[in-house]
């Protein structure tokens, strides 16, 4: 009887701290485009629910349900932009789920499968131009009404959506910012897009990037020409211009099957190139830090800011750690820096009053404390230095 109920103590013990782990929601949009309900799954990033005043970048991507790419995927763009060397800035991911694979990722109408032989199950092919249209006239704005969006928007495909990534940069390029496409079907209806590729080379795009990856093949098993390679000799030899193109042709370490983690991290990485802080720029000027991301904004042509709590971390890493020289002024500018980032944010004055008090400058530690409160209301720990500091000045 007592093992019995140690037994029944034990799980109601571990019960009471049960707590499920969210990486994200799923949604139906009801497509008047498509004639069907679409559904889609949302991953916001850690400090979306605290940060009402900050704009995230979006990226879709399609095949959502596809093994497991909506954990991975999701999880890849959280660890990149996380800690204290992020990357690449925060992002909501917007997973989309493929319903009819085949219709929605060919461009053109074919029977002609992979290896040259006619098949019926391709006969709803070629609705690719309807799949866009209900992205960029049904999800996308639905996406930017309900979440805290910044005017940049990254699409990713794998394989037969990556046909789509493709068909997208082609025929609206102006509507996202950036395009991974991971071993794009190339192959498809007598190498349609490679024939399109001299007329879409005449465009002038303005700041787009691609990252487009594949593999080197087994002759036994694929011909002999790999069409994803001869798209990247393409786009070598006959640039477009405004287009910063990245690719990755990965060894016999990585085949069709096994480079979706490789490539989504490769293209992420390419396409915020230059994002990345190391990690010793706290122990320099904040003008540093904000020169960094004045110059990555211009390349990408959005503005992009390091997450608040990163700046507040170098800002008390300067005042508080013993374990570096301690500079309370470096400290202040760091804060300084944050507010003028999140000017809405009342823990980023909070922070800066907490440092002019530090440094007993009592007029400007009340002014900010004071703006903090406006903020919110309910902070108490700025209510209660404003009580201190009142006593103090007088």
């Amino acid at each position: 009887m007592k093992k019995l109920l140690f037994f029944l103590f034990s799980l109601i013990t571990l019960s009471a701290y049960a707590e499920d782990i969210v990486i994200g929601k799923k949604y139906q949009l009801e497509s008047k485009v498509l004639n069907e309900n679409r559904e889609y799954w949302v991953s916001l990033p850690s400090s979306y629910r605290k940060n009402s005043h900050k704009k995230y970048p979006v990226l879709y991507f399609t095949d959502a349900n596809l093994n497991s790419f909506f954990h991975t995927f999701s999880g890849i763009a959280k660890q990149m932009s996380a800690d204290a060397s992020p990357q690449i800035p925060e992002m909501i991911v917007v997973g989309i789920v493929s319903q009819n694979r085949v219709r929605d990722s060919a461009p053109t109408n074919s029977l002609v499968q992979w290896g040259g032989t006619a098949t019926k199950a391709l006969e709803t092919t070629g609705g690719a131009d309807n799949f866009l249209k209900f992205l960029q006239t049904e999800l996308v704005p639905h996406v930017e009404q309900n979440y805290h969006t910044a005017d940049y928007r990254v699409l990713a495909g794998y394989s037969f959506t990556g046909l789509t990534v493709i068909h997208s940069l082609y025929q609206t390029p102006e509507f996202f910012n950036a395009y991974i496409a991971i071993d794009p079907s190339l192959w498809w209806d007598n190498q349609i897009m490679l024939k399109r590729y001299s007329e879409f080379s005449k465009k002038e795009l303005s700041k787009r990037q691609l990252f487009v990856s594949t593999s080197d093949r087994v002759p036994s098993l694929y011909p002999k020409e790999n069409y994803v390679i001869e798209f990247i000799r393409k786009l070598e030899t006959s640039p477009v211009k405004g287009l910063n193109v990245h690719s990755e042709v990965f060894g016999t370490d990585q085949n069709h099957h096994t480079m979706q983690i490789m490539s989504f991290y490769l293209g992420l990485k390419s396409i915020f190139s230059g994002f990345m802080i190391d990690d010793a720029i706290r122990f320099r000027p904040a003008a540093e830090l904000k020169a960094h991301f004045e110059s990555i904004s211009d390349k990408l042509g959005v503005k992009l800011m390091p997450r608040e709590g990163l700046v507040n971390f170098f800002g008390y890493n300067r005042l508080y750690d013993n374990q570096f020289p301690t500079n309370s002024a470096a400290a202040i500018d760091f804060f300084k820096l944050n507010t003028e980032y999140y000017p809405e944010s009342y823990n980023a004055w909070d922070s800066l009053g907490e440092a002019y008090w530090y440094e007993k400058e009592y007029k400007l530690a009340l002014d900010a404390y004071k703006k903090s409160t406006q903020l919110n209301p309910e902070n108490s720990n700025a209510k209660e230095k404003i009580k201190q500091i009142k006593a103090q000045l007088n």
